[in-house]
Formats: C-alpha cells, structure tokens, sequence
C-alpha cells in the first residue's frame, strides 16, 4: 500500500509538473476575469488558468491511446480518484494569487505539521501532499529566472495587450 502511495504521488508530481501550463495564453488570472474572456467565464473566474489546463489534460489522458498509461499510472478506479485528486491539488497550487486558496493551503499545512506523531498512511499523504503543492509553487515562480529576451518580449506582448485592452474600454 505505501508502495502504491509513492507510485501515485510520483506519477502525480511528474505528471502536473508536465500540465499545469497546458493553454496556458500567458495572460494572468486577474486580467483573463478582468477582460471577461471566456475561459474566465466558463470557470466561473476562479483559477481559470488552472483549471483549464487541467480540464484540457485530463481529457486527453482519458482517450483510448492513453489506456495502458493510465493503467501503469493507476491500476484501479480507486487509484485513478486519487490521482486525479493529487493532480488536481498540485496544479491548483500554481494559482499564488488566489487569496481564498492560499488560505486553504496554509491551514492544510497547519493541519499537517501540527507537531502530532505521524501514524497511519493518510497522515503520510497529508503531509506529502502540501509538501508537493509547495514544490510546484517554487517551480512555477521560477520561470521568473528566465532569460532577459524572454522575459522582456513576453512582457512588452503583455503590456501591449493591457493597453489595446484599456483603449477599447475608452471608446466604449
């Protein structure tokens, strides 16, 4: 069982790793609600980033290509809940801005470091799990270390958009 437990957090970590970009148009969470674009709305405004590139990857790990992958990676349905579960934590955790989710992971923390002895499986999982949410989150920030090029072409195309954006809003 322990073995099956590090099996799933394994494929979970690689696999949201791999994911928690997919579609992702460059544009943060705040402007895509900002601008009423439709991944925004069709998520309600929460994480639509996230969420969208979660929806996006699961789908297509569920195509038939995708059987002997998902069986490797999950061999039941109970391990495949989980491990939707792990992806869907680990990838919501790339969202830094959403206060309401901060909140939730810091309690999470707090429940799961509360200085009790850890004794059974789901107090292993616990911990686990925040500890990866907090990894991914250090590696999403660190795209921030990129080239100067990058950086700076990815911002002017942002920029640029802020204001084509502002300046349809003046003439409205």
């Amino acid at each position: 069982m322990i073995y099956s437990s590090l099996h799933l957090f394994s494929s979970a970590c690689a696999f949201s790793a791999l994911i928690h970009d997919v579609d992702h148009s460059g544009v943060p969470n705040a402007q895509l609600v900002k601008e009423g674009s439709p991944i925004a709305m069709a998520y309600e405004n929460k994480s639509p980033a996230e969420q969208n590139s979660l929806a996006i990857s699961w789908n297509l790990l569920m195509l038939p290509e995708f059987d002997e992958l998902r069986s490797a990676i999950a061999p039941s349905n109970k391990d495949l809940q989980h491990f939707r579960q792990l992806v869907i934590n680990v990838v919501m955790a790339t969202d830094i801005a959403d206060k309401n989710l901060k909140d939730l992971r810091n309690s999470r923390w707090a429940r799961a470091f509360n200085g009790e002895q850890v004794t059974t499986l789901e107090d292993i999982n616990r911990k686990a799990t925040i500890v990866i949410e907090h990894l991914i989150q250090a590696s999403d920030i660190s795209h921030t270390m990129q080239h100067w090029y990058v950086y700076a072409s990815f911002n002017l195309i942002h920029i640029a958009r802020i204001i084509k954006t502002t300046d349809q809003i003046l003439y409205l």
